[in-house]
Formats: C-alpha cells, structure tokens, sequence
C-alpha cells in the first residue's frame, strides 16, 4: 500500500521508499512517515494503555527487522567484493576413452574362445581336423610375410592384405586355412586316380591343384567363419568382464553425467556389440578395423608404429567425435552455452603403456594405466618385458619397437589403478588437480 502524497519523513515526496528502508507495514509509526495516519491521531493511539505493551513489542521487532537489513546488506557487499575477484576455472570430464582389450576384461580367454569358435565354424562348413590354435600360427605366418613394401601394393592377393590390421590378418588366416585343406584333399584325390603317392605328384600337377584350392574358396565362407569368430569374441568379452567394470563405469556416469565415453582400440572389439553389457555404457567405438577406406589419408599402419606420434591420427578422431557428441548432447538437453564457465577435459584408460599412454599423450589426454593385479589376469602388458603372449601374431620386429615404445611413455603416465573399482575416484582426483 504505496503512498505518493501526504507529508513524509525521509523520503523525497513523490517517491517509493528504498528496499532497504527500515518500515515496518504493521507500525502505526511507520505508517504515519508513511503519510497514511496524522501524526495526531498515532499520538491517540499510543498513548492507550493497552497500546503500552504492544509497541514494546514493535519496537523490538523493529530493531530485529533493522538488524537483520543491516546483515543483509553486509552479506551482499560481501558477496559483490568478492565476485570481482577472479576465479578458477572449473574442470569438466568432457570425454572418457577407454581401450578395450586388457583393461575391462582380460584377452587372453577371450580369443581362446573366439579360436575355439572358429575351429566349430569351419568344420560347419566341412572343413574337419581344424584345430583352434590353427588360426593363431597362421596368423603369424601371415603376419611376419607381410612387410611394409607388400603393405604399399595394391595387388589382389587374399593372402597378402593391403593393410595390417587384426581383421585382414584373420580372415587371411580363414581363407589360408581353407586352401590348405582343399589342397590336400586335391592332391589326395589326384594321387588315389592316378595309383601313386602324393610325394610322386609332379609340380605342374601341385600348382593345379593349388589354383583349385584357391578358385575353390568363396569369400562369402571366409566372411561368414570371421563372423562366427568375432562374434563369440563380443559374447566371450561379456562373460569375462573384469568383476568391478560395469559398477565402475556407472560409478563414473553417474558423477559426471554429461561425460561422453567411447573407446579407442587396435583391435577388432566394439562396445556396441556388447549389448548386455558395455553398449549401454558407451556413446562410440573407433578403432584401426573400422571404415578404412574413409581415413586412409590419416591411417597409420599399425605394424609400422615407431613412436607415440603416430598413434595421434586415432585420438585425434576420437577427440574430434567426443567434442562433436557433447556438443548435440548439450543442444538435445537445452543447456548449449552452459559449459562456458568450465574447461572441457579428456580423459584416456587403457592398460597398453605404448599405444594408450603414449599414443593418447600426443593429443593431450590426461592417462590413466590400468596396471592391475594379477588376479585380474592381464597379458598384453607382457611386451612391455620384451615377452610376447601366446596369443599375439606380432613379428619379432614389431615387439621389439612396442618394448620401445612402451619404456618412452613410462614418463607419461598421469595415474596409475590396479583395481578397477578405484577409477572414479582417480577420475576425480585428476580433475580436482587440474584445478588445483
């Protein structure tokens, strides 16, 4: 109830009191400053008896009310001296990479089974006697013929793949698998017709038989044997997930929410595959099995990696693909512009000292090693001794420069877990040491 006539006392006529004016609405004697009473009859008022104790009490709420301006007023002085000093910038966990193999399940069992699937897959298709390591040593095989002059061909040979990756080396490895065994039959057959040994067959009738074998094979088998493999390669993961992955992971989403997780492997596994587990965890995948024919001009060979710096083509991908994401995140939640007041940050954990430290490092990522106990079972780490894993189909070579390698990232290591149940928390405190 706003006054702008009357006679006033403090306030310039014609205007609203100050929000900080002590006036209380209910004082008959603020009401009279106010111009709504006379001052003669206040004066009437008061000086009831029964009116005596009842402004006592005013008085001591008018005094509280003062008091309780006066604080507020301090508070917010306060407030405002020191919002004009310059304050640090908050870090975010913008994105959360993760390699794959070795850091949320152990590999070693996962390929065994993968192999064994394999070996079932090929006798479906007749091709009996196939035993799972079968693949392995012809992996290898393929493997240490391939050199970096074949790598720059771009003949048409099955057994020679234009690119050294995981997946060419297998399915080279199917289809080797395969010509072998119709070989063999070839030259049994031949030999039984012509009443001899199969030692007795003349080279022009092997290299026959050698082109049969090879006109014999159907891609499409080749390509439905891989998938049998990779695919109990994704089911096996799930099974042998590391006991505290998942709950970590949650642990993780759950504090930092608008956290962008993908991962970043030089293998064939993808998260999305791993539907009852990690897919639901994780927003992308890139690895060096994917789309080759749409980053062949930043591609590195795998096999001719010398140093970190050319592992940085992937990561920058991924750095390229985290910041794309979080940025259509931001605009679906309705919150594009709130980041401003944070410095977005990334975050890199795999178990690999050459190709996850080091090549995460060239980016910029903040690493962390998953060095984990041995109960966990972990393998690649191995080669960091110069030990090479039964499973593994790298050339002596390219041991040897991963060793290398490995021993030049030591240094770049910014945390270090070896149980996985401690990653939110080591999360947490890189970030609050950003800030630091």
């Amino acid at each position: 109830d706003n006054t702008t006539g009357g006679p006033t006392t403090g306030v310039a006529a014609g205007t609203r009191p100050s929000v900080c004016t002590s006036i209380d609405p209910f004082d008959f004697r603020s009401r009279a400053a106010m111009g709504r009473y006379s001052s003669t009859a206040v004066a009437a008022l008061l000086s009831l008896p029964s009116a005596r104790g009842f402004t006592a009490s005013l008085d001591r709420k008018t005094n509280a009310r003062h008091d309780l301006l006066l604080h507020s007023s301090a508070v917010e002085g306060s407030s405002v001296t020191s919002g004009s000093a310059p304050q640090a910038t908050k870090r975010k966990l913008g994105l959360l990479t993760f390699d794959l193999d070795d850091t949320l399940y152990p590999i070693e069992p996962v390929l065994n089974e993968a192999n064994t699937a394999f070996a079932s897959a090929m006798s479906g298709f007749g091709y009996d006697g196939i035993e799972p390591d079968d693949i392995v040593q012809a992996g290898k095989e393929i493997r240490a013929d391939v050199t970096t002059e074949v790598t720059g061909k771009t003949d048409s040979d099955p057994l020679r793949p234009a690119t050294v990756n995981h997946k060419e080396i297998r399915l080279a490895a199917i289809r080797k698998e395969m010509e072998q065994f119709i070989l063999q039959m070839k030259l049994k057959q031949t030999a039984e017709d012509w009443a001899t040994e199969i030692e007795s067959l003349t080279t022009p009738v092997r290299n026959s038989a050698e082109k049969w074998a090879r006109s014999t094979v159907h891609s499409s088998v080749v390509q439905a044997v891989y998938q049998q493999w990779e695919m109990e390669r994704h089911h096996s993961a799930e099974r042998h997930l590391f006991p505290d992955a998942i709950s970590a992971l949650k642990e993780i989403k759950t504090d930092h929410p608008d956290v962008i997780v993908g991962a970043v492997t030089d293998g064939s596994a993808n998260p999305m595959l791993m539907v009852f587990s990690l897919m639901p965890l994780f927003d992308f995948s890139i690895s060096w099995e994917d789309d080759l024919d749409n980053i062949k001009e930043q591609f590195q060979e795998l096999s001719t990696t010398e140093s970190a710096d050319d592992l940085s083509w992937i990561y920058r991908l991924a750095v390229e693909k985290g910041k794309e994401m979080s940025q259509i995140s931001s605009e679906i939640k309705n919150k594009a512009g709130d980041d401003e007041d944070f410095e977005w940050c990334w975050i890199h954990v795999g178990d690999d000292l050459a190709f996850d430290v080091g090549g995460a490092k060239t980016m910029g990522a903040k690493t962390i090693l998953v060095d984990l106990d041995q109960m966990y079972g972990q393998t690649a780490r191995l080669r960091v001794d110069g030990t090479k894993p039964a499973w593994s189909t790298e050339s002596d070579d390219q041991l040897t420069a991963h060793q290398r390698m490995a021993q030049n990232a030591i240094d770049k290591v910014d945390a270090r877990i070896n149980h996985l149940h401690q990653l939110p928390e080591t999360i947490n405190e890189l970030l609050k040491g950003e800030q630091d």
